[in-house]
């Protein structure tokens, strides 16, 4: 059985053939494993719609506003001849290779974001941005810098007037140091915009002392309000793993034991934008003093 065509293979068959051809827009974002949205996430390697004619020529761009989920490439030089499956920009920009795949070119990670956010919404850039500064674990991931830091960003956004600037300054606002995933992301943006305060992210929060003056150490949550007392783990698939699940419930009696709430969320609780979410981060604020006069 032959192996399978990937949409980083067909961009890089491109390439090679076309020196000056590299991904951008929504499949430079994908072959550099940033968090899209949706079904945006999903590598094209089929033509997604079929043609239609149009004054007696075929034309592949979707109708109205409708996404163009085809695989993207730019060149410095256009026309290209556009298919059922690629479609071509004229973008002046210079790209990089991507580390995997050398002989793969592609619009930087922070050009591809700020190319999306005439496509985006803002929450879905700001998950984007989240991603680019957030500090990695270098034990894990090989790498102990962040794509991007907010100050990067601000000042690209500060100086970008084209297409969408106006969504891509709203979201660069918004983008904070710490969400360790979309996930996470989307539960803050979620609580903010419900009227709630501003919580931490994936800061270490403390206890206290114990009786022999030693600091009680109460991990790092995905997101807590220290001033509240309250602490918001999202559970994904690696909670799952008994190693895994034996460290959470400890961790979790040792904030119940230092007057903590322990929010645990899933999957569940994103649904309807978040809605369930951020009622039980409300009720667990609410039990902890918290009223609106208080943000």
């Amino acid at each position: 059985m032959d192996a399978q065509v990937t949409e980083a293979d067909i961009v890089a068959a491109l390439c090679r053939r076309d020196g000056d051809v590299f991904a951008a827009g929504l499949t430079a974002a994908r072959l550099w494993g940033l968090p899209l949205p949706g079904t945006l996430a999903d590598e094209v390697v089929r033509a997604p719609l079929p043609a239609r004619r149009l004054r007696g020529k075929s034309v592949y761009r979707p109708r109205g506003r409708a996404v163009d989920t085809r695989v993207h490439l730019a060149a410095a030089v256009v026309p290209r001849r556009e298919t059922a499956l690629v479609r071509w920009s004229h973008l002046d920009a210079v790209p990089v290779a991507l580390e995997k795949m050398p002989s793969v070119l592609a619009t930087t990670r922070v050009r591809t974001l700020l190319d999306l956010s005439s496509l985006l919404r803002p929450d879905a850039l700001v998950a984007i941005g989240d991603h680019l500064v957030r500090h990695p674990r270098p034990e894990f991931e090989g790498r102990s810098h962040p794509y991007a830091t907010c100050e990067a960003l601000t000042g690209i956004a500060e100086g970008f007037h084209g297409r969408g600037a106006h969504r891509f300054r709203e979201a660069v606002a918004r983008v904070r140091v710490g969400s360790d995933s979309p996930a996470e992301t989307r539960l803050r943006l979620a609580v903010v915009a419900a009227g709630l305060p501003e919580p931490l992210a994936n800061v270490r929060a403390s206890g206290g002392t114990d009786k022999t003056g030693r600091e009680i150490d109460l991990g790092e949550p995905d997101l807590h309000w220290p001033q509240w007392r309250v602490a918001v783990e999202h559970e994904g698939p690696t909670h799952l793993k008994a190693e895994q699940l034996a460290k959470d419930i400890a961790r979790g009696e040792r904030r119940a034991r230092a007057g903590w709430i322990e929010v645990r969320t899933t999957a569940k609780d994103l649904h309807d934008r978040c809605r369930r979410g951020v009622d039980r981060v409300r009720d667990a604020l609410v039990r902890q003093g918290w009223t609106p006069s208080s943000s």
